[in-house]
C-alpha cells in the first residue's frame, strides 16, 4: 500500500507540476503579449511624433515655394529664416536651382550640408554626422517643381527626443531607406533585421523599427508576475494535495490488485495432498495469497472474484506458475515420482490465446523430474464447451498434463463437463465433505457422487477433510488422495520445505 501511495504521490505531484507550468505558460504569454503590445503602441506613437514633424518640414516647403517665384531677395531669405525659427523642431531651409545653392535660412546663404547639390532625390533621407558641417546627424526632407529643390533639415535631437518612450528599453529606431538612428550614436546602415519588427508610417516613407520581446524571459516573469506566480504556485500546491487525497482514498480495488500481482505481492501457499491411509504427502495444491508487510493480508475469497471479474486472473495465474517453478526446482531431490502439483485454472485462461503457452512453459519448469501437472479447472465461471476449448485441453492432456475438475458439483455444469471433456480427477468440494458426521444418513449425498466418479473411472480427490470422522470415512470409501486442515493448512514455501525435509520421501502409489 506504502508504493501505491507513493505512486499516487508522484501521479499527484505531476498533475500539480501540469497545472503550475500552463499558470506559468498563460502567464508568461499574457507578459509577452502585453510586452509585445507596449513596443507597438510605442513605435506607433513615436511614428506619430515624427510625422508631425515633417509636416512642419512640409508647411515650411511651402513658405519656400513662395519665397522662390519671388526671388531669393533679402525679404525671401528673412521668410526662410523666420520660417525656420518659428517651426520649432527645424533646423534648416535650402533651396537648390540650376545645381547651386540658391537661397538659404542661414545668413549668407549658408549651409550646413555638405554638398546638398549632390544628395539624391529621395523626399526623406537621413545623413550622418560625417555628410554635415556641424558633425550632426539629421533628417532630409526635400521637394521638387521644375527648376527648384527644397531641403529641409531636422536636427537628430528632435529626432531622438521623438524615439524615447516610458519604457527606454523598448530600443526603437528611425528606419529610412537603409539608413537607421536610435536614441543613441550616429546614422548607421542597417538591413533587414529578423530581431526587429517595423511599424510603416501611412503618412511618410519612414518605418518605426522595434525589438522582437523573446517569449521566454524569466526576468520578466519575475519583475512583471512575481504576485501571479505565487498565486499559481499556491493553487498547484493545493491541487497537489487534493488530487493525492483523492487518487488515495478512490483507488479501485482492481488497480490495487494489478499493482499487488505486478510488485509480487500475490505469492503461492502449499496445501499438501495426503495419502489418507498412509499419511504421506503425494503432492501440493497451488493456492494464491496476498502478502504485504505493510497492509493486513486480503482474503482469497476477496480477491480471486476480483481477479476473475476483471481479468487479471490471468497475470495472476502466469505470475504463480514463475514463482512456483523457481520454488520447486531445488526440491525436485526431495520430491517423489509422480509427485502431484495442482494449480487452479478459470475459464478466462482457458479462453485466452496465450493459455497452451503458458502451461507449457509451466511444464518446462520441471523438466529433469517426473512430477504430475494437474491443471484443477474451477466452477466460480462458466467455460464454454465449444471445439477450440475442448481441443485445447485435450492437447495438454496428450502433452502429460492431468485435468481435474474441482469443486465439484458447486459451480455451473460440472456433469456436461464429464459428458465433454476427459478427466482424470473430480475434486469433491468441502460442502460434500463436511456433511460427514460419523452417522450413516449425513453421507448419503457424498456416497452417490463417489458412485457417479467411480462408474466414470474418475479418481477422486476429497477436500475439506477437518475431522477423524471424514478421514475414516474416506478411508473406507478407498479415496486416497486428501487435503484439509485435519493434516495441513495451505502454507508459504519456507513451511513446505520444512515440512518435506522432515518426512522420508513417500513412494507415490495409486490405487
Amino acid at each position: 500500500m506504502k508504493e501505491i501511495k507513493r505512486r499516487n504521490a508522484w501521479i499527484a505531484f505531476s498533475l500539480a507540476l501540469v497545472v503550475f507550468l500552463a499558470g506559468v505558460f498563460v502567464i508568461n504569454w499574457q507578459l509577452w503579449h502585453s510586452d509585445q503590445a507596449a513596443h507597438v503602441a510605442a513605435a506607433r506613437q513615436a511614428a506619430t511624433k515624427i510625422a508631425v514633424i515633417l509636416d512642419e518640414a512640409r508647411a515650411a516647403t511651402v513658405t519656400a515655394m513662395n519665397v522662390s517665384r519671388s526671388g531669393c531677395s533679402e525679404q525671401g531669405q528673412f521668410q526662410l529664416g523666420t520660417e525656420a525659427a518659428l517651426q520649432p523642431h527645424l533646423r534648416t531651409i535650402m533651396l537648390i536651382k540650376e545645381g547651386q545653392v540658391w537661397c538659404s535660412s542661414l545668413p549668407g546663404n549658408r549651409v550646413l550640408t555638405l554638398s546638398p547639390v549632390s544628395l539624391s532625390d529621395e523626399p526623406l533621407m537621413l545623413l550622418p554626422a560625417r555628410m554635415m558641417v556641424n558633425k550632426r546627424p539629421v533628417l532630409i526632407y526635400q521637394t521638387h517643381s521644375e527648376q527648384i529643390r527644397v531641403i529641409v533639415t531636422i536636427s537628430d535631437v528632435h529626432l531622438r527626443d521623438a524615439l524615447y518612450s516610458d519604457s527606454d528599453s523598448n530600443g526603437l529606431a528611425l528606419w529610412v531607406q537603409d539608413q537607421m538612428i536610435t536614441r543613441h550614436g550616429d546614422v548607421q546602415p542597417q538591413a533587414a533585421d529578423p530581431s526587429r519588427s517595423v511599424f510603416t508610417s501611412p503618412a511618410y516613407p519612414f518605418r518605426i523599427a522595434y525589438p522582437e520581446s523573446s517569449f521566454l524571459s524569466p526576468g520578466r516573469l519575475v519583475n512583471n508576475g512575481a504576485g501571479l506566480l505565487i498565486f499559481i504556485f499556491s493553487v498547484s500546491l493545493l491541487f497537489y494535495f487534493l488530487m493525492r487525497k483523492f487518487l488515495n482514498v478512490y483507488t479501485s480495488e482492481e488497480e490495487k490488485l494489478r499493482y499487488a500481482i505486478a510488485q509480487g505481492y500475490i505469492v503461492p501457499y502449499y496445501q499438501p495432498l495426503v495419502n489418507g491411509k498412509t499419511g504421506e504427502i503425494y503432492g501440493v495444491e497451488i493456492l494464491a495469497r496476498w502478502q504485504n508487510t505493510a497492509t493486513p493480508s486480503r482474503s482469497p475469497a476477496e480477491f480471486i472474484p476480483l481477479a476473475e471479474r476483471t481479468g487479471l486472473i490471468i497475470p495472476l495465474t502466469r505470475s504463480l506458475m514463475a514463482q512456483v517453478t523457481a520454488q520447486m526446482r531445488p526440491l525436485f531431490n526431495k520430491l517423489p515420482d509422480g509427485f502431484h502439483i495442482g494449480l487452479n485454472i478459470s475459464a478466462s485462461h482457458i479462453n485466452s490465446p496465450t493459455f497452451i503457452d503458458d502451461c507449457l512453459h509451466f511444464q518446462r519448469g520441471f523438466e529433469g523430474k517426473a512430477v504430475k501437472l494437474m491443471l484443477e479447472i474451477t466452477e466460480q465461471e462458466p467455460l464454454l464447451l465449444n471445439g477450440a476449448v475442448v481441443d485445447k485441453l485435450n492437447r495438454l492432456h496428450n502433452c502429460g498434463f492431468s485435468i481435474a475438475l474441482d469443486d465439484f458439483g458447486t459451480g455451473y455444469s460440472g456433469l456436461s463437463y464429464l459428458h465433454e471433456l476427459v478427466f482424470d480427477y473430480i475434486k469433491i468440494d468441502q460442502s460434500f465433505v463436511g456433511r460427514v458426521t460419523g452417522e450413516t444418513p449425513s453421507s448419503k449425498l457424498l456416497d452417490c457422487v463417489i458412485e457417479m466418479a467411480r462408474t466414470l473411472s474418475l479418481r477422486i480427490i476429497a477436500e475439506g477433510v477437518e475431522t477423524q470422522a471424514q478421514l475414516d470415512y474416506l478411508n473406507r470409501q478407498n479415496i486416497p488422495l486428501l487435503q484439509g486442515y485435519f493434516f495441513w493448512k495451505p502454507m508459504p514455501y519456507v513451511a513446505l520445505v520444512m515440512l518435506l525435509l522432515s518426512k522420508p520421501k513417500a513412494r507415490i502409489i495409486e490405487e
